[in-house]
């Protein structure tokens, strides 16, 4: 157990280093520049970052992109049924919170950074490609993967790196909203042991990020919300009962 809890450690610490490194590099750069000059330079670092963690742990075989123990004639049911999973939670997120009057986003000086940072063809790049699939990477395929591999429970290791996935993503109710989606992915790569269903919900989600219900009235925002927590409980269902192979964990 030792020695898979070391590896794994190497591998995400090897990995910290490809997500922290040249972005941080590329923020000390930007600080000679005035805005939006310093923004750009941290996008293209951030971009470069993650494309060289992409060719470095696939190419190493750190990491495997393959459907894991997923039969070839699930396939194509796996990645609609985690297209589904991807828009009902979205759905139900967003208008919860707008009936709550919650909101998600950040406000003021910091809204309009982020706002900057994501903006362009790099930022999209960054926020709704890249990122998905290297946080898939760091945080299922070699925390969740390496925790899995010992003889950590795989509840336990499905919290723990929700726990550090969510912790990325700053605290309040962005901590709690990025800890149960971690949650949510983890449960599916444990499910699947593959990271291409997370990859496919990430990228989506990152994707539906944009959408705005908070004009829409209370009625229609409990209609999507009641639908969607029909569809998502249907697609949680699905995957949890459906035998997508003889060896799936059940």
């Amino acid at each position: 157990m030792d020695e898979g809890i070391g590896k794994t450690v190497k591998l995400f610490l090897l990995w910290l280093g490809f997500f922290l490194a040249l972005p941080i590099i590329g923020s000390i750069i930007g600080r000679f520049f005035t805005s939006p000059t310093n923004y750009e330079i941290l996008k293209w670092s951030q971009l470069l970052g993650y494309v060289l963690m992409i060719i470095v742990f696939f190419g190493k075989r750190h990491v495997e992109l393959s459907f894991g123990h997923i039969e070839r004639r699930m396939v194509w049911p796996v990645v609609g049924m985690s297209v589904l999973v991807t828009a009902s939670q979205a759905f139900v997120l967003f208008s919860a919170l707008s009936l709550l009057d919650v909101d998600l986003l950040c406000q003021g000086e910091e809204l309009e950074r982020r706002q900057q940072f994501f903006s362009g063809i790099v930022g999209v790049l960054n926020a709704c490609i890249f990122a998905p699939i290297g946080e898939e990477i760091g945080f299922r395929s070699i925390l969740l993967g390496g925790l899995l591999k010992t003889r950590c429970r795989p509840w336990i290791a499905i919290l723990i790196s929700a726990l550090v996935f969510a912790s990325f993503h700053g605290f309040g109710a962005n901590f709690v909203t990025a800890m149960l989606f971690g949650i949510l992915i983890g449960w599916l790569y444990w499910r699947t042991g593959s990271i291409i269903p997370g990859i496919i919900i990430h990228i989506i989600n990152n994707s539906l990020t944009a959408i705005d219900l908070s004009g829409q009235p209370n009625a229609v925002l409990w209609l999507i919300l009641v639908v969607n927590l029909l569809l998502l409980a249907f697609s949680l269902w699905w995957f949890g009962k459906k035998p997508i192979s003889d060896s799936a964990t059940s």
